[in-house]
């Protein structure tokens, strides 16, 4: 079956692991938007009252001095690069960033920004590599005006950059004049992983990207944060992207239940991730790094069948995961629940084993 096929299913209930933005919006969530809808609309979205409101809870939660609502993440962090870097300038960052793998080379395409790839540890930028990288200018190559670090990294199954080595990689930046982006889309899966407010991340960076509508369920929108200067550009860079839209008040109203309320039980999300993890290490024909499951992200590779072939039986079985090289990938989120994780498990060695699977 093909991951756009999920529609075909007739069964009452699909347990859907392939992201965290397939979420839907909490009833509350719902009930803000519905109100949000009342009240008279605006010609700028920066005009909006509750847009505003999200925006100043945003930066706060941050600790940073303003924030800018936009559609996507993706959006969020090209308007950054747009904002640090001028055509033929370079960024440094590495192979499996997600603005190198999934962003459709946007960075080159709206900016003229050339990514310089150094190596990682599952996410964690290489600190000499990153000297090295700054330091290598010639009369063919400028030093690289910014450094993009991603916190949690999700090629590496949602890895956690411990504070520590993100403050050492912002040091060397910032001592080379370096601007300093955060790719947070997951930043509150990393803050709470590490046991520490999201601010103290942010203070990393001085612009800082990241999702509603992953793990904290709203259904649309993204957040850049940094100064008051460099948000009022990105206002501008924005609308140059096609970015503004309206009326925005109806989604931000999600946004802000969002960050009042979905935070904290991320750490539920880490859990049940985590007793996937434990559950499929203990089952023959697929394997997984039970402790490289940190947050919400789990990684598996069968070894009796392709991911592909594993992804098609899984999906027969109402359960829907992403082929993720040679391994599939499970994330989850607020609609998954224990019984849920018990079911995938009950799967798995039904599809391996032959065992009866239980729905």
């Amino acid at each position: 079956m093909s991951l756009d096929s999920s529609a075909k299913f007739e069964r009452k209930s699909v347990i859907d692991l392939r992201s965290d933005f397939l979420s839907r919006p909490t009833p509350a969530m719902i009930e803000a938007m519905v109100h949000a809808s009342r009240i008279p609309g605006d010609f700028d979205s920066r005009e909006d009252p509750t847009v505003r409101r999200l925006e100043a809870l945003a930066a706060e939660v941050l600790g940073k001095q303003d924030a800018l609502f936009v559609p996507t993440c993706m959006m969020a962090n090209q308007i950054a690069i747009h904002l640090h870097c001028r055509p033929g300038e370079g960024f440094v960052t590495e192979a499996e960033a997600h603005v190198v793998t999934s962003e459709s080379d946007a960075a080159s395409a709206l900016s003229g920004a050339m990514p310089i790839q150094i190596p990682a540890v599952q996410g964690a930028l290489d600190a000499d590599a990153l000297t090295t990288a700054i330091e290598s200018v010639d009369r063919q190559h400028g030093r690289p005006v910014m450094v993009l670090q991603e916190n949690t990294h999700v090629r590496s199954g949602g890895r956690v950059v411990s504070l520590d080595h993100m403050a050492r990689i912002s040091d060397i930046a910032s001592a080379y004049g370096a601007a300093t982006h955060l790719d947070g889309a997951r930043i509150f899966n990393a803050a709470v992983s590490l046991d520490r407010p999201a601010r103290d991340l942010a203070a990393q960076a001085q612009t800082v990207a990241f999702n509603l509508n992953k793990g904290l369920g709203a259904p649309i929108g993204a957040i850049l944060a940094g100064s008051s200067s460099l948000v009022t550009e990105a206002v501008r860079v924005r609308q140059m992207f096609g970015g503004n839209w309206r009326p925005a008040g109806i989604p931000a109203a999600a946004g802000i239940v969002a960050l009042n309320t979905m935070i904290d039980r991320l750490i539920e999300d880490h859990a049940r991730a985590g007793r996937l993890a434990k559950g499929i290490s203990a089952i023959g024909g697929i394997r997984t790094e039970e402790e490289s499951t940190e947050t919400n992200i789990v990684l598996a590779e069968p070894t009796t069948m392709t991911p592909e072939a594993f992804v098609g039986a899984l999906s027969e079985k109402g359960i829907l995961t992403l082929p993720f090289g040679h391994r599939v990938r499970f994330v989850t989120h607020y609609e998954v629940t224990d019984d849920g994780i018990d079911q995938v498990l009950s799967a798995i060695r039904g599809i391996l084993h032959g065992e009866k699977y239980d729905s």
